[in-house]
């Protein structure tokens, strides 16, 4: 890994400053040390915290000496003073680069070995030239020998020797998928991480939503639980959470769910620190005040009901600040965990115009920070940021950090031509040609490398994703009887040499399973009309529809192939997902069910035993499942019920998404009653969900009660009209959030901007406010430019149904943050739908830049 290199420098010795970097390219290149200095600090950012982070990150500190850094107050004073007490302790080490003559002899760094050889200052050398490779030779012997006692992410721990391990520091840099920018040898997470936005629901009291920064999770300490889909950035918010807790003194455990296969949390911690950390040991660190724990992928915990409610309690008790992740579905269930009652539950947000260009700016930037200006800069973001404008807008890709940074990497690798994207998979085939160019695949070999990729996939799919030597040995053997044989040992050692496989535990896999599982569904496609272990395959695929990885395969298989088999396989499964259920229609007469609820809450206030009762309910199944051999066998149908539930939610969502892609992709040569179909059988199941889960889900009722014990202890001499007034908020509020995420995801998963008369037709035989939402929403997330006609028509419709007229509020609300609004048009909201312009101007200069 390449030494942070930080240069300390007046500006008035910039020409030698810029020398300095020329003779230090091989070291660069070499990927020896990696250099920072002030002109790299973009725009807008805080100059002075900007230098005093790179400062403290570094382990080599380079300072050019002359009579202008010595009469520098900010140089001498601030800088050099950290620099020296860091080369003290042994964070860093510090060379002295004279590079004029001056009176240094009674500095604090004086007694420090300088550069050139015997301190002569480079002005003095006849050839400054031999000066600086003098000066070089010196850096490059101290190199090879200096080894910081902490390291650049260096954090204070009773042990001495005690750091964040190598592998672990290695692993907070990794993008994962590989990127290659034209002005740096390797990018890294750093680089080009911008924190994404979060929604969250502030409360019953406000009955707002409001978006915010993720930074918050790791500056005020709280337990967390955030939500997203997948590729949204959530083990990319832990990594960079890592980072900044570490430059702060705070020791901090990154746990993946899936690997947790027992609730005592304690070895969990064992196994985490003897890997993350050198010379930590577990009651070392469990006694210390400032730690924190990183949880990714809460949802696919490997504990039945009653050990994970054991584990999230070992977790309360030993941290106070929690940062948990999760996929968006599971925020469906979790509001009936107990233990997560203290979490505040937030939703990762796709990046808008702001963070695009934020992410944009940092990119076009990558390697030429000091010299740059504004104007160049602001003209290519410009430039660069209409075109993924345009992308997004058509919904060829979602606006998540990983797929707008791919398609940066190709507008740069592809600058001159128009690229033919209708599809995220063409995302990930340009990915694969960029990383063979890097790799200097010859263009005669690129279809071989593509056929070893497809068949390796298939025998990792098949093998559980990995395979050892002697399993890749005998793919290789039974490869050459049926193709052309080809050197299994360099093809494998130059894709790992390209991050496209890696090994791990001495096993052959893909580094990225999103490449996985794109050249598995390309096997799949080209061999299902013909083999029948691949339709086998298929059926277990969308049977189990639910797992992640079986899901995206069947979602690059839409993209591999036009072949019907494909629809009919996700038109069958879609059907029998709740199957038992209608379709909700968001009536006020199926609202019903809330105003029965809500007459009963005068009784619930009234009536403390009922609220002990409930209060009591948790603890006392646990004691029972402990005392009782027929509760264990009810608790596990109960955990397989829960566990069912999930699935079935999962299985919904990501057959909308395939049935979406399907239509994006092929809605040119798909017939009207192909589409037709598609879309509706996506909608529907989408609404046979809605309609089990707000009918047949207790969470909103046990919250309302839950508010009600809470305002009573909080403020014993609250009325009863005003408790009963919160809890049947919180009521409403809790359901309204079920309906309108549903909703949402219906929309976008199903949804294209081409197909819209498809949607107005299932509209027009279905004429429910549920179908009027999903068609509004569907206009709104796949149409760039807002049509006031059509939101007040869905206005009309919606107008005695408080709840779904909430839902189109917020759904403006979301479009306005994503894409700017004209005032005119604000205006006509502010009266039809009660939006605030003022507050709503402010949210737009805040989230979209300019005004």
């Amino acid at each position: 890994m390449p030494k942070k290199v930080f240069i300390s420098y007046s500006h008035k010795d910039e020409l030698y400053k810029d020398a300095l970097i020329e003779h230090l390219s091989m070291l660069k290149r070499n990927h020896v040390i990696d250099e920072w200095h002030d002109r790299k600090i973009i725009t807008g950012q805080d100059w002075s915290k900007e230098i005093s982070d790179n400062l403290e990150q570094s382990e080599l500190i380079l300072v050019l000496v002359s009579p202008s850094f010595l009469a520098s107050d900010y140089c001498f004073d601030i800088e050099m003073k950290r620099a020296v007490e860091m080369h003290n302790q042994g964070k860093a080490r510090l060379i002295p680069i004279v590079v004029r003559a001056c009176d240094w002899g009674t500095t604090e760094f004086a007694g420090i070995q300088a550069v050139p050889k015997d301190a002569k200052a480079i002005t003095s050398w006849s050839n400054s030239d031999e000066a600086w490779l003098d000066a070089i030779n010196g850096i490059k012997r101290l190199l090879a020998s200096f080894k910081p006692l902490i390291t650049a992410l260096s954090v204070e721990v009773i042990s001495k020797d005690g750091q964040v391990s190598d592998s672990t520091l290695e692993w907070i840099e990794d993008t994962e998928v590989v990127l290659t920018h034209r002005r740096t040898n390797k990018v890294k997470l750093s680089d080009v991480y911008v924190s994404p936005d979060m929604e969250t629901e502030t409360g019953v009291e406000s009955k707002n939503i409001e978006i915010h920064s993720s930074d918050i999770v790791f500056t005020k300490p709280k337990f967390y639980l955030i939500s997203g889909e997948e590729q949204q950035g959530k083990t990319s918010l832990l990594k960079h959470a890592f980072q900044q807790f570490a430059k702060t003194g705070i020791i901090t455990i990154y746990l993946s769910a899936k690997d947790i296969k027992q609730s005592d949390i304690k070895k969990s911690l064992e196994s985490a620190l003897k890997s993350q950390y050198v010379n930590i040991e577990l009651e070392q660190f469990l006694s210390m005040p400032n730690k924190a724990l990183l949880i990714d992928d809460f949802d696919k915990i490997g504990l039945n009901q009653k050990f994970r409610a054991r584990f999230l309690s070992s977790i309360n008790g030993y941290f106070s600040h929690v940062i948990m992740t999760c996929h968006s579905s599971f925020g469906y269930i979790s509001p009936e965990i107990p233990e997560l009652n203290d979490y505040q539950k937030h939703e990762l947000l796709g990046f808008g115009h702001l963070k695009r260009a934020e992410l944009v700016e940092k990119w076009i930037s990558l390697g030429i920070e000091e010299s740059i200006d504004e104007s160049t800069l602001y003209d290519q973001s410009d430039e660069i940021k209409s075109k993924l404008d345009n992308i997004i807008r058509k919904n060829i890709v979602p606006s998540k950090p990983i797929y707008i940074l791919m398609l940066l990497q190709m507008f740069e690798a592809y600058a001159q031509q128009n690229l033919d994207l209708s599809s995220h998979g063409h995302c990930y085939q340009q990915l694969i040609y960029q990383a063979f160019d890097h790799a200097k695949i010859p263009r005669k070999d690129i279809d071989k490398y593509l056929n070893v990729l497809s068949e390796l996939s298939w025998e990792l799919h098949k093998n559980g994703g990995a395979l050892n030597q002697d399993g890749v040995d005998i793919f290789f053997k039974n490869y050459g009887q049926v193709y052309l044989p080809v050197n299994g040992i360099e093809v494998i050692e130059k894709l790992k040499s390209n991050s496209i496989l890696m090994e791990r535990d001495f096993k052959i896999q893909f580094k990225y399973p999103y490449l996985f599982y794109f050249f598995t569904a390309k096997k799949i496609a080209e061999s299902y009309s013909k083999n029948p272990e691949v339709q086998e395959e298929v059926k277990r695929l969308v049977a189990n529809l639910h797992r992640e990885d079986y899901a995206n395969i069947l979602v690059f298989v839409t993209h591999h192939t036009k072949e019907a088999w494909v629809l009919d396989e996700i038109k069958n499964s879609l059907e029998l997902l709740f199957v038992d259920q209608q379709p909700a229609s968001l009536s006020k007469e199926q609202l019903g069910f809330m105003d029965d609820f809500l007459t009963k809450i005068p009784d619930l206030v009234m009536e403390q035993r009922i609220i002990s009762e409930e209060r009591i309910k948790h603890n006392k199944k646990l004691d029972d499942v402990d005392r009782d051999g027929d509760s264990i066998d009810k608790e596990a149908e109960e955990n397989i019920e829960s566990a069912d539930i999930l699935a079935n939610i999962n299985k919904t969502f990501k057959g909308m998404e395939i049935s979406g892609q399907i239509i994006r992709n092929r809605h040119a040569t798909l017939t009207r009653d192909a589409m037709l179909g598609l879309a509706s059988n996506g909608a529907f199941t989408g609404l046979r969900f809605l309609n089990f889960f707000i009918h047949m889900s207790e969470t909103a009722k046990l919250e309302a009660i839950k508010y009600i014990e809470h305002k009573l202890k909080e403020h014993p001499g609250l009325s009863n009209e005003k408790v009963q007034n919160y809890a049947k908020d919180m009521f409403l509020l809790m359901t309204y959030s079920v309906i309108n995420g549903v909703i949402r995801k219906i929309a976008s998963s199903i949804g294209s901007k081409e197909a819209g008369e498809i949607y107005a037709c299932i509209q027009k035989e279905n004429q429910t406010p549920a179908l009027a939402l999903v068609n509004q929403a569907i206009e709104l997330h796949f149409n760039s430019k807002f049509d006031i006609n059509s939101v007040s028509k869905t206005a009309e419709i919606l107008k005695f149904n408080p709840v779904c007229t909430r839902i189109l509020k917020e759904m403006v609300i979301q479009h306005t943050y994503m894409f700017p609004v004209e005032y005119k048009e604000k205006q006509q909201l502010a009266s039809l739908l009660g939006i605030p312009i003022q507050g709503q101007i402010a949210m737009d200069r805040k989230k979209i830049g300019k005004a």
